[in-house]
């Protein structure tokens, strides 16, 4: 009789399956056939990647060994055209290069678009960025309005960024080069009070502080003695006045 119920209960099971089968064997082939889709779209992705990466690398070090022959001109135009096609990082380390070659040119402006072009890719880790803005900043101060330089390097001074205290001394040495001395005052008054700056950055504030006296106002100091000094006619006045009538009445 074990048997017996063993088979039946086989046969239900069987009669199970084949119906979940027929109901969503489909699906399940559909399912495998996607999941080996996709394994082999990872795996030849990551084999495009990795060619491509080499690729770069070695027509990147070909390039800078070429670029070491060439006019500071011709070797930014070839990084440039480099950096459109290759990887992110390589793209980034030529448009680092092309702004070098560019300032050599004599080309702050061009410098300056070469570094923007790293800054705007969202793609571009957020430090990195800021090292590019900065850099592109230390190249504008000496040129570019007050107004402009803050428009460029507002978004670094903020909490926990960790260029914040080089904008800050961008934005102090522009405001004093605008005569915007209460301006600069407050960036580098800022810079020496926070606790993560460079020593370098806060030697450097301290001297333009030193700079900035002569041009800031200088609060009136009362002199307490001339005060009392001064007040000491009126009392004695007032003492006299009293006493002029107790004299006339006598």
């Amino acid at each position: 009789m074990t048997d017996i119920f063993s088979e039946i209960e086989q046969d239900l099971r069987r009669e199970q399956v084949n119906k979940l089968w027929e109901k969503y064997g489909i699906y399940v082939i559909g399912l495998a056939v996607g999941i080996v889709v996709v394994a082999a779209v990872v795996v030849g992705w990551r084999a495009w990647v990795t060619s491509r990466a080499e690729a770069s690398s070695e027509k990147y070090d070909a390039l800078m060994a070429v670029a070491a022959t060439q006019k500071p001109e011709e070797a930014a135009a070839a990084l440039d055209a480099f950096a459109r096609d290759a990887t992110r990082g390589y793209a980034i380390l030529a448009r680092m290069q092309q702004a070098g070659e560019l300032v050599k040119a004599g080309d702050k402006k061009g410098a300056v678009a070469a570094l923007d072009m790293i800054a705007n890719d969202s793609g571009v880790s957020p430090i990195l960025r800021g090292m590019v803005e900065i850099k592109a900043g230390l190249l504008l101060v000496d040129t570019a309005s007050y107004d402009e330089m803050d428009a460029r390097l507002a978004s670094l001074d903020e909490s926990g960024n960790i260029w914040r205290n080089n904008a800050r001394e961008l934005l102090g040495l522009s405001a004093y080069k605008a005569k915007k001395y209460a301006e600069a005052e407050a960036n580098f008054s800022a810079i020496v009070a926070d606790e993560k700056s460079s020593p370098g950055l806060r030697d450097r504030a301290h001297v333009m502080q030193a700079l900035l006296a002569p041009h800031l106002a200088v609060p009136a100091v009362v002199d307490k003695a001339k005060t009392e000094k001064a007040a000491e006619p009126a009392s004695n006045n007032g003492a006299d006045a009293k006493a002029t009538p107790e004299t006339k009445s006598e």
